[in-house]
């Protein structure tokens, strides 16, 4: 009986491209086997157990255009093409602000209190780098290139205890990239998108096969020309135990979407788009009550240079996308959003000023949204200082008056239940927003 080789380099390669299953994955099952518990673990002393979901609005989102401040005097003419007002649609926050018309999705949690808006918040760096802002952002450490580790990874690893154990689902990244903030030395899962369609799992029953006990890559195949026998097997029994991970979180969320198919959302009421259906399978994570701890989402896109748009156009189309998922989710959650916490963020704003294009330049503050359990909503926090010229950044942006490891010390504390020691986040001691919580 001959022995045929299931599937060659170049085979598992394209099938790792094609099935969205990220190589580098086996990282986090080489940081559990490095692990001197298979998932050191941090549990809540009251016992609670309390969430966190981390979105990054990727490109820069223009916060004037979500967060519009109708009422200030020198609003209109600084975006003649672009400014909204109570007659575009806007939904009133108060006598300054009012909420995207794209965002009535939101309207209710504004309403109930679970919408915490902060204007005039991000880094106080003066970086317009997409790439150098959002990794400082979530680092934690604006302008400090020593530090590699994510700040939801250093939490991760900082209440890690020895002896407790932990759901390996504490952490996930949904999507095939773990975002940098949940990067570092606790092991993370990153979570493809397609995990839930059969593709997937036909794809899984090859990455096993490929991982198979006595399979002829562990025989000097082609797959592991070159490496030493027992890094062979390390890298063979890596990527089972990713791949056994995965088949359980699939087996999870397919029990809990069965389970709750009748419950407060149907499917339907996502949004059919990426980000959407990421946020329902973190929902259906949730509600199995697998540990889940702290998830994290990045949304591109928001890189406005030109035709943003007011009330309709891009970026409407965007927010109405964000806001709707977010409100589907928290529907979804019921009295879990209570220990829940959602964190929306990006970057840096945008120039006050539109351009010619009608669009928004790379600016410096922006705005943050704090959803959930605890959270103080209902009204517009931060500082709003105006925009006349001499209250603007560089005169061209909105200045920074909360700094973002402000909000993110703020989380911890509130929706964690953890005082970050002095350090966490490097040569920076945080300012306690009382009224946020």
């Amino acid at each position: 009986m001959s022995h045929k080789n299931p599937t060659s380099r170049r085979d598992f390669l394209k099938l790792a491209a094609a099935s969205g299953v990220a190589l580098h994955s086996g990282a986090f099952a080489n940081q559990l086997l490095a692990s001197e518990t298979l998932a050191p673990g941090y549990v809540p002393q009251d016992g609670s157990n309390k969430s966190l979901v981390v979105i990054f609005l990727r490109g820069g989102a223009d916060h004037m255009n979500v967060i519009v401040p109708y009422g200030d005097p020198d609003y209109a003419a600084h975006r003649p093409t672009l400014a909204m007002n109570l007659e575009s649609g806007l939904i009133k926050l108060d006598k300054t602000f009012g909420l995207h018309p794209a965002m009535t999705s939101l309207q209710s949690l504004w309403a109930s209190g679970k919408l915490a808006p902060i204007v005039c918040a991000g880094s106080p760096h003066t970086t317009r780098s997409h790439f150098d802002a959002q990794d400082w952002m979530e680092f934690g450490a604006p302008g400090n290139r020593g530090v590699r580790d994510g700040w939801l990874n250093r939490y991760l690893a900082t209440t890690q205890k020895k002896g407790d154990s932990a759901s390996e689902f504490r952490a996930l990244g949904m999507q095939e990239l773990l975002p940098r903030s949940l990067r570092g030395t606790y092991p993370v899962l990153a979570v493809p998108s397609s995990l839930t369609k059969k593709k997937s799992s036909r794809n899984l029953d090859a990455f096993e096969r490929f991982y198979g006990e006595g399979g002829d890559m562990l025989e000097g195949g082609e797959m592991m020309s070159g490496e030493r026998e027992d890094d062979a097997a390390g890298v063979v029994k890596s990527g089972r135990i990713t791949i056994e991970t995965l088949r359980r979180l699939q087996a999870i969320i397919a029990a809990s979407e069965k389970k709750n198919k009748n419950a407060t959302v149907s499917g339907s009421s996502y949004p059919d788009s990426r980000f959407g259906q990421r946020l329902k399978k973190i929902a259906l994570v949730l509600k199995a009550n697998e540990g889940l701890e702290v998830a994290g989402i990045d949304y591109n896109g928001w890189d406005d240079h030109a035709q943003e748009g007011g009330a309709e156009g891009n970026m409407a189309d965007r927010l109405r996308d964000l806001s709707t998922g977010i409100s589907a989710f928290c529907q979804d959650l019921g009295p879990t959003l209570d220990t829940t916490t959602i964190l929306v963020m990006t970057e840096f704003g945008r120039t006050v000023k539109e351009n010619g294009n009608s669009g928004t330049d790379h600016g410096h503050g922006g705005a943050m949204f704090v959803i959930g359990g605890g959270v103080k909503g209902g009204e517009v926090h931060g500082d709003w200082r105006g925009l006349k010229p001499e209250n603007l950044y560089q005169g061209r942006d909105l200045a920074v008056s909360t700094d973002f490891r402000d909000v993110f010390n703020a989380v911890l504390e509130n929706s964690l239940g953890f005082e970050p020691p002095s350090g966490f986040f490097p040569d920076y001691k945080p300012n306690r927003l009382k009224k946020l919580f």
